[in-house]
């Protein structure tokens, strides 16, 4: 699909790498609107507040995309949070709460945000020489495939999305719909601009090349070839210089 004209939603994208989606699409010339709870969208950008793990947000959301552009061709289910944290230790077991926000977000509100912009995708006049309704464009991660020590949450949930990404192109091909997913390694977002300098390059040692982080623009690059090439559908692919990451990490006091 050609971004050129179409609608695009971006969740997460006022910061990051949704920013990073957000700021290829708006070249590609696609309208873009931004789902996040707070912030500023990137300018051109429209900017429609909403927390991904409320139906009910999404759905209003959702509902004033269409009132105001007439369809949804395009969607980077990119928002998400992280967690750290043990199944158990011997202070007690691993905080549930915090655990269910996890999932709530990465897992549920991804769901959620992509069942319902699907649900409006339907509706759309097939376009170009395969008569395709939409793109969905899920970001995983590489924990999708096998999470660090400390990572359930976050592994159960990119996990699942990563699952959920095949049998979602499986729901929608009958309408035309494709979805794939992006699977970043180690990038440079607020997420992890607080942690430790010699964590960060314990992290990126195990890169094969080049050894540094992602960049937003690149993952916006990948979304894209995604949304363009449309043999492409059900597949991940990995954003990550060829680190697979260890069972845990020296920095943090595994062995």
């Amino acid at each position: 699909m050609d971004p050129s004209g179409k609608i695009a939603i971006v969740s997460g994208g006022n910061s990051g790498l949704g920013e990073g989606g957000v700021r290829r699409l708006l070249a590609a010339g696609a309208t873009v609107i931004s789902l996040d709870r707070g912030g500023k969208a990137p300018e051109g950008a429209e900017f429609i507040a909403c927390d991904v793990s409320d139906e009910a947000s999404v759905k209003a959301a959702v509902d004033r995309v269409v009132e105001s552009h007439g369809r949804i061709d395009i969607l980077l289910n990119n928002a998400g949070i992280g967690g750290l944290g043990p199944l158990a230790t011997p202070e007690g077991p691993v905080d549930m709460a915090v655990f269910r926000q996890v999932i709530g977000v990465n897992l549920v509100g991804a769901t959620q945000l992509a069942a319902h912009v699907a649900h409006r995708m339907i509706a759309n006049e097939p376009t170009g020489e395969d008569a395709e309704r939409g793109v969905i464009v899920n970001t995983c991660s590489v924990a999708s495939f096998g999470g660090q020590e400390g990572m359930g949450a976050y592994t159960a949930s990119k996990s699942a999305l990563a699952a959920l990404t095949l049998v979602w192109a499986r729901d929608l091909s009958h309408y035309g719909i494709r979805v794939n997913a992006v699977a970043p390694g180690f990038m440079e977002t607020p997420m992890v601009a607080m942690l430790p300098p010699d964590f960060v390059q314990e992290l990126l040692d195990g890169n094969e090349f080049p050894k540094r982080a992602g960049r937003a623009d690149e993952y916006g690059a990948v979304a894209e070839f995604l949304i363009r090439t449309t043999l492409i559908n059900g597949e991940i692919i990995r954003l990550d210089g060829g680190n697979r990451p260890p069972a845990r990490t020296k920095w943090a006091g595994g062995s």
